[in-house]
């Protein structure tokens, strides 16, 4: 990497420690763990020398660098914090006093969340695909900048306050969508609270719409996930791949159960966007009387512990594909029917709530970009 500092080798900051102990019995032990993607180390468990098996092992200290030398080319390092002091590893981890007088821990610590140094553990690394382990003496020689010690913890100091104000927003961001939820499910409870319950016979009838299928013709095919996530594409069928099987024409705005998933939430509307798609047998279609109710509401209360408990309730049998959700049992569930407006006006605050879930989804992945770029222009000189 290309840096405006004199360059040296991790081998001139870092020393091995190896302080050997034997694990006694009658003691109790705290093991650590050493997360990957430079997600840092936290205590594992803490537990009695009987149940260890290797009885030689070794002591880490605080604020040494730690590192897994089977997953350290998947960024399984870091600072040993105060609360993991003392802790034993094996032998498949190493531990570095950092030479303080030349490099501050916290730069040390930055430099290693580089794309680049993982990548340098990478080539660092021998053996098999499943079976790469660091070499030490080959992870000694990366190479890592050394500007006077003011200017790394001046570095440190422009970086932590980026991470500072990007959790800031982040927090922000998850707290005004936890509001709105608590405010969305209040309001739904108040609403369903004495309503009058109606068949789904009367307000969402089921429908059939057939296809006649063209021997040359091809059938973008729509998909539900569970736990209500939607809808999703699948890949175009051809009418050899559909065979004797029968589709289905499904309709913007149509509700959607599917027979074998519907117990644990494949549920949805669909939307504009699946427009021109096909169903498959195993999807129940129903059409929401406009004068009577929103798709929207009734999905919203088909995925809550009380409609979620009337769906199983008509899938009889075991877990998975034995769980079918009858046709007559979905049309004999009866659901809460408050008036249109209030359905409305609860459709707007929901509507909001995804909204405001699928901006703060797209600001945390621009977030998420932030530090790792500050970052790289720190080592760059740019900051």
């Amino acid at each position: 990497m290309s840096a405006p500092w004199p360059m040296v080798r991790l081998g001139d900051v870092l020393k091995r420690v190896k302080e050997a102990i034997r694990i006694s019995d009658d003691c109790v032990y705290a093991r650590i763990t050493i997360r990957t993607n430079g997600r840092g180390i936290h205590i594992r468990n803490k537990v009695c020398g009987s149940d260890i098996g290797t009885k030689l092992q070794f002591v880490a200290s605080q604020n040494q660098f730690l590192l897994s030398k089977i997953d350290a080319l998947n960024g399984a390092f870091g600072i040993l914090p105060e609360g993991c002091d003392q802790a034993v590893i094996t032998g498949n981890f190493w531990a570095y006093s950092i030479d303080e007088s030349l490099m501050e821990r916290g730069f040390l610590e930055c430099f290693t969340r580089l794309r680049h140094f993982v990548e340098e553990c990478m080539h660092a690394s021998e053996g098999t695909t499943n079976r790469r382990y660091l070499q030490e003496e080959l992870f000694l020689k990366i190479s890592i900048p050394l500007p006077p010690l003011g200017e790394q913890r001046r570095i440190v100091a422009r970086i932590e306050e980026v991470a500072t104000r990007v959790e800031s927003v982040r927090r922000l961001q998850a707290e005004q969508v936890i509001d709105i939820q608590h405010t969305l499910n209040g309001m739904f409870s108040r609403l369903i609270e004495g309503a009058p319950l109606r068949p789904m016979s009367e307000i969402a009838p089921q429908v059939r719409r057939g296809v006649d299928i063209d021997p040359d013709g091809s059938y973008p095919e729509l998909g539900i996930r569970s736990f209500g996530k939607g809808t999703f594409h699948k890949p175009a069928l051809t009418a050899l791949e559909i065979g004797d099987k029968r589709v289905f024409r499904i309709e913007p705005g149509d509700l959607v159960f599917s027979n074998v998933f519907a117990w644990e939430g494949a549920i949805a509307v669909v939307k504009p966007k699946d427009a021109g798609r096909v169903g498959s047998h195993r999807y129940i279609t129903c059409l929401v009387s406009p004068q009577e109710a929103l798709a929207d509401f009734l999905c919203f209360y088909f995925l809550t512990p009380d409609g979620l408990e009337k769906i199983r309730a008509g899938s009889p049998g075991g877990a998975g594909r034995n769980r079918t959700l009858g046709l007559s049992a979905l049309d004999r569930i009866e659901v809460p029917v408050p008036s249109l407006e209030s359905q409305r006006e609860f459709c707007k605050l929901m509507h909001l709530e995804k909204e405001l879930r699928a901006a703060r989804a797209a600001t945390d992945l621009e977030l998420g970009s932030m530090v790792p770029s500050v970052l790289s222009r720190a080592f760059r000189g740019e900051l």
